[in-house]
C-alpha cells in the first residue's frame, strides 16, 4: 500500500472515530423514572430498552429486571400480559400480619436478581432497599396501606434505578474504549508520518534498526592470471 492511499485511509478512519466519539461523548444519558416505556420523536410509546451501546447480556438481563418489576407493581399476569392493572405486591400486602412480610420478600426478589446480573455497587443496593423499607412502612396502613403501597411502586422505582446505573455505566465504558482506539490510532499516525529510518548510504531501513555502515571495499581482486 502506498504512503499517500494508507495516510488517506488513516486520516479518514481518525475522522470518522472522532465523530463517533463526539456523537457519544455529547449524549448526556437521560436517566428515567419510568422503566416500562419511552416515547419516540412522532409521539409513539415503546418498550424501554437499554442503550445500543450495552452489550447483548446486559440488555437481555434488563428484559428480566422488567418484566419482574412490571409483575410486582403492574400485573400479575407479568410479561405475557403488558396490562396495567394491579401487581402481586400490593395484593400481598392485603393479607393481614403476613402480607407486608411478603411483600417486602417480593420486592427483594427484583435486588437479588437486578445484583446476579449487573454486580451493583453497595450504594445502589442501599438506595433500592430503602425503598423497600419505605414501601413496608407504607403498606402497614390498614387497608388504604396496599393502595399506598401500589401507588409508591417500589419495583417500579428499582428498577428505574438499575436502567439508569446500567445505562451510565455502559456510556463511560463506551467512552473510555472510544478513547482508547483514538489514541492508538493517533500513535500509529504519528509512526506512519515519520516513515523508515534512511542510513547514511541513502537506503532505507524498513525495520526501523540503526543503520549499519557499508562494508570498505577490498584492496586487491583475484584475477584469473594472478592479481592486479
Amino acid at each position: 500500500m502506498s504512503g499517500f492511499l494508507q495516510s488517506t485511509l488513516l486520516g479518514l478512519g481518525k475522522d470518522y472515530l472522532q465523530d463517533e466519539y463526539q456523537e457519544i461523548a455529547g449524549q448526556h444519558f437521560q436517566p428515567t423514572r419510568d422503566p416500562f416505556y419511552e416515547t419516540n420523536k412522532d409521539g409513539k410509546k415503546h418498550r424501554l430498552r437499554l442503550p445500543y451501546y450495552c452489550t447483548k447480556d446486559e440488555s437481555k438481563a434488563w428484559k428480566n429486571v422488567q418484566n419482574k418489576a412490571w409483575m410486582h407493581d403492574k400485573s400479575v399476569c407479568g410479561c405475557c400480559c403488558w396490562t396495567s392493572i394491579i401487581g402481586w405486591a400490593p395484593l400481598l400486602a392485603l393479607l393481614p400480619v403476613i402480607g407486608p412480610l411478603l411483600m417486602y420478600w417480593v420486592h427483594e426478589k427484583l435486588i437479588e436478581l437486578a445484583d446476579d446480573k449487573y454486580e451493583l455497587p453497595v450504594e445502589i443496593k442501599v438506595k433500592m432497599h430503602g425503598n423497600i423499607v419505605l414501601d413496608l412502612l407504607i403498606s402497614l396502613v390498614p387497608v388504604l396501606g396496599s393502595v399506598f403501597a401500589w401507588l409508591h411502586a417500589c419495583s417500579t422505582r428499582n428498577a428505574a434505578i438499575v436502567y439508569n446505573f446500567v445505562g451510565q455505566r455502559a456510556l463511560e465504558r463506551k467512552q473510555a474504549e472510544m478513547m482508547h482506539q483514538k489514541q492508538e490510532n493517533e500513535k500509529y499516525a504519528n509512526t506512519t508520518t515519520n516513515g523508515p529510518a534512511v542510513n547514511g548510504n541513502g537506503n532505507v531501513n524498513r525495520n526501523n534498526r540503526p543503520a549499519v555502515a557499508a562494508q570498505p571495499a577490498a584492496a586487491y581482486t583475484r584475477a584469473p592470471r594472478g592479481y592486479r
